[in-house]
């Protein structure tokens, strides 16, 4: 299995590549360049989301804490005046609730190398990061979305790679954790069932 610092290099890789696709072909400023990049990199780690030690689960949880309530801070701003008391609130229960709820949640009903290291979930992960940017509109969203799926598929690559190793050199050898990364269903059909059931779900949401 590649080290988080692996991980984590390649998807800033990734997303300052695609970042910089981005501002050549879709005309993106600097803030929206510099989002792509910081996108690809979650990216690259969001597979761990599984993971059995601490130090990915405690980095994603705490990114991810930060990054969602502004993202969907537009959208909060329809129903609700967003007064200074309301965001101390607002982006300190968002913080308290995902590193304290959804993250033992997750540790409690997701074992490693799970459905979150497969395909399916890198397309739904790509296919959230496009609806939650798409009120900035779409070329933003669709390189965002492109930038986390890639992310996320070059951490099952990584993975992949780092389960052979050459016996002299030459013959490869295969780990047991071989397979276990690039597939698109777990031993578990519940939690395969919920990722599909949602990555249809987010398909519809994006067409409609």
């Amino acid at each position: 299995m590649a080290e988080f610092k692996t991980h984590l290099a390649s998807g800033l890789s990734t997303g300052a590549g695609i970042a910089i696709v981005s501002a050549l072909y879709l005309h993106l400023d600097g803030l929206q360049v510099f989002s792509v990049a910081v996108m690809g990199a979650l990216g690259g780690i969001l597979p761990d989301l599984d993971s059995d030690t601490g130090k990915p689960v405690n980095f994603l949880f705490g990114t991810i804490s930060v990054l969602v309530p502004a993202l969907l801070l537009d959208k909060v701003s329809a129903y609700v005046t967003p007064s200074i008391e309301f965001l101390v609130f607002y982006f300190v229960g968002s913080y308290v609730f995902i590193n304290n709820v959804i993250c033992e949640l997750l540790k409690k009903i997701t074992v490693h190398r799970g459905i979150m290291h497969s395909i399916p979930f890198s397309a739904l992960c790509g296919e959230i990061g496009y609806l939650l940017y798409l009120s900035s509109g779409p070329d933003l969203a669709l390189a965002v979305g492109i930038a986390i799926f890639i992310g996320c598929i070059n951490h099952l690559i990584l993975d992949e790679l780092s389960a052979v190793t050459f016996k002299a050199g030459v013959v490869p050898v295969f780990k047991r954790s071989f397979g276990t990364a690039m597939k698109i269903y777990s031993k578990s059909i519940f939690a395969t069932l919920i990722v599909y059931c949602t990555l249809c779900g987010a398909t519809a949401a994006i067409f409609v």
